[in-house]
């Protein structure tokens, strides 16, 4: 995928104050494609299978302290979105401008790389890591160029040029990937073959994944201890330590006690099939069922949401401080 992109050379490189500055401003954050996947599942009939199901990821991109790797050095780490505490690969990007209105985009493997999970929480360990660690792909270097009509930088690798050998699948897999970076979305489409041309992985519809930058929300929850039919003077629970992004996160809500309810709370960025206006959706779902016990919705720019259905009652905040994994994106 696009973290498969690994360079050759280790010298720091000159750090201009150019679109680089834009691109790096851009990607730092979180990306989700939740409302993709959702879409997709949306338009087939039901009982009926996707075909080339879009594979559901998250991405982490945080900007590092590494001057002995380079001036601009991201931490990235990748999973599905499902399995946030299993990341399938973390990786270290370093941006420099090419002087040929370009910015090139080497990326590095870490070593021992699964002692890296979530390492943008403790970033002093990069001003530790030897570049010599670090393991390089030539040819697998992204290059970006910025399209000013379309305020977006459109990437990509020089053509069957990122040769790896795959140690899963005991073979060489040549590897090409096309990006597409706005401010909020962020289009991957990996394709990789191996040497008769025969497909490894990517869509075979040549469909990008389409990701979107998250938003997180704090809030509280009240609930009443009995359930929705409680009587209204039962005991309340209440919580105020909810943490949910907008791109589809799901939390299991618990009483004040730590024990669980059956009802899950899910914020999500939707656009319904027929309408155009996206929409920013808060629901209470049955976990047995799946079923929406109640939702709302608002306008997708909303700083402030939430409901009340007497016996379960949700208010959540935009969170502007910090608002991923503990990291500010840098300002242009």
């Amino acid at each position: 995928m696009l973290l498969w992109g690994l360079a050759a050379a280790l010298a720091s490189p000159a750090w201009g104050a150019g679109e680089a500055v834009r691109l790096t401003s851009w990607l730092a954050g979180e990306w989700n494609n939740h409302e993709q996947v959702w879409a997709q599942k949306a338009a087939v009939q039901p009982g009926k299978a996707v075909t080339d199901p879009i594979p559901h990821t998250h991405h982490l991109f945080v900007p590092v302290a590494m001057p002995q790797l380079g001036s601009q050095v991201f931490y990235v780490q990748q999973a599905a979105a499902d399995r946030l505490d299993q990341p399938y690969r973390q990786r270290l990007y370093r941006f420099s401008e090419t002087g040929e209105n370009e910015v090139k985009l080497e990326i590095f493997g870490l070593p021992e790389e699964a002692t890296w999970r979530d390492a943008q929480l403790t970033p002093e360990r990069f001003t530790r890591l030897d570049p010599a660690q670090l393991k390089t792909f030539p040819g697998c270097e992204v290059l970006w160029r910025y399209r000013a009509e379309e305020a977006s930088f459109e990437g990509g690798m020089k053509p069957d040029a990122c040769i790896i050998q795959s140690a899963r699948l005991g073979k060489k897999i040549i590897i090409n990937d096309r990006l597409r970076l706005t401010e909020n979305a962020l289009w991957i489409n990996d394709q990789a073959k191996d040497e008769a041309g025969q497909h490894v992985f990517g869509s075979r519809s040549d469909t990008p994944v389409k990701a979107r930058k998250v938003r997180y929300y704090t809030g509280w929850v009240a609930i009443n201890r009995g359930g929705k039919d409680a009587p209204r003077e039962t005991p309340f629970s209440l919580r105020r330590d909810l943490l949910l992004h907008s791109e589809g996160k799901r939390l299991v809500l618990k009483l004040d006690d730590g024990s669980d309810t059956p009802y899950d709370l899910e914020l999500a960025q939707l656009t319904y099939q027929r309408t155009t206006v996206p929409i920013l959706k808060l629901a209470l779902i049955d976990r047995a069922s799946g079923k929406s016990l109640a939702y709302t919705w608002a306008s997708t720019d909303s700083d402030r949401l939430g409901f009340n259905l007497g016996w379960a009652q949700v208010g959540l905040t935009r969170k502007t401080e910090q608002p991923a994994f503990g990291f500010l994106p840098p300002k242009l």
